[in-house]
């Protein structure tokens, strides 16, 4: 995987928070940067992209030599191009990697996050979370996953490459958010490492989904991201599934809007009305994307909202069971 560079030199940044988008995943971005900006946030986020830049940054002051934009006086927003064969969702550990080691080596801290995901919970939590270890949150799939679970066992070959005294780690953690400070980015590299040799072993990377029928790799860069996890020894601040807007919805993080369509791409009603309800994560992305970026028109957010509430009083009396989905 290979990036093509900005030709100026970057600004300094103490904190760096970085995400990777294309095409319409770009609404996203503009809610979870107008999220962190609430957050308290204040530094870079860095948008590594392919294809169109997004039509709300119009009306930002620009910096042409570095592609960035003022969102507000103590937040830039930079977008660096990806170039190289691989689906961009394959592209994270590189491309933290290199903000880390490369265009921003002085950061104290990186952060990745997806664009389907909102802050709530004030920014110097995250900073303080991460001084104590690598930032990660169980995925609602398998947050209890064994260290015998027989997926650890095709993982554990695979971190022995990087590290032959693999450790044991109960849990499964989501790809969604990565906070990586600067004691710790030795973890990016290994991630990054081990991404390649799975390549080597024949895995397309030009796909999101490991199609070649081994489910250890089903999906690549988050189960590449648990073996990382074994192959290493840096301590883990670990989150649970709540944090991202989970059952039981308490300590409620960074709701990550993981299921079905994406909020910008969601008819609430239609959805409604075939049993699948609109969720907190949903609702969460519809409060932030009406400022500093507004990715829609004063019209269309209102309408969207109408929707979404629509939808909402639907499911109150119609909804499928977790089983027919």
């Amino acid at each position: 995987m290979t990036e093509s560079t900005s030709a100026g030199a970057p600004p300094r940044a103490a904190q760096v928070i970085c995400t990777l988008a294309e095409q319409h995943y770009f609404y996203g971005v503009a809610g979870l940067v107008n999220s962190l900006v609430s957050a308290g946030f204040e530094g870079v986020i860095v948008v590594g992209f392919r294809g169109e830049h997004p039509h709300w940054l119009e009306g930002f002051a620009r910096d042409p030599a570095l592609d960035s934009y003022a969102i507000t006086p103590s937040v830039q927003l930079r977008l660096i191009e990806v170039a190289g064969p691989w689906h961009l969702n394959n592209c994270k550990p590189h491309f933290i990697a290199d903000l880390l080691f490369k265009k921003y080596p002085e950061a104290d801290l990186v952060y990745y996050f997806d664009t389907d995901i909102v802050i709530k919970q004030a920014w110097s939590s995250f900073v303080r979370w991460a001084n104590s270890g690598v930032v990660l949150v169980l995925d609602p799939a398998d947050s209890y996953m064994s260290p015998h679970h027989v997926y650890r066992r095709s993982w554990r070959d695979l971190a022995a490459k990087q590290n032959p005294a693999c450790r044991e780690f109960t849990g499964y953690v989501n790809g969604g958010c990565v906070g990586i400070s600067r004691s710790y980015a030795h973890f990016a590299s290994v991630w990054s490492g081990l991404m390649e040799e799975l390549e080597r072993e024949g895995a397309d990377m030009h796909k999101m989904k490991n199609a070649t029928g081994k489910l250890e790799y089903a999906r690549m860069d988050q189960d590449v991201l648990n073996a990382t996890i074994m192959a290493t020894d840096v301590p883990i601040s670990l989150l649970g599934a709540e944090a991202m807007g989970m059952f039981p919805y308490v300590g409620e993080v960074m709701p990550h809007a993981m299921w079905h369509k994406k909020p910008w791409k969601r008819n609430y009603i239609l959805d409604a009305l075939r049993g699948l309800p609109p969720t907190r994560a949903h609702r969460a992305y519809w409060e932030f994307v009406g400022g500093p970026i507004r990715p829609f028109s004063e019209s269309a957010l209102l309408r969207k909202r109408a929707e979404f509430t629509i939808g909402h009083l639907i499911s109150l009396l119609h909804s499928r069971s977790s089983r027919d989905l």
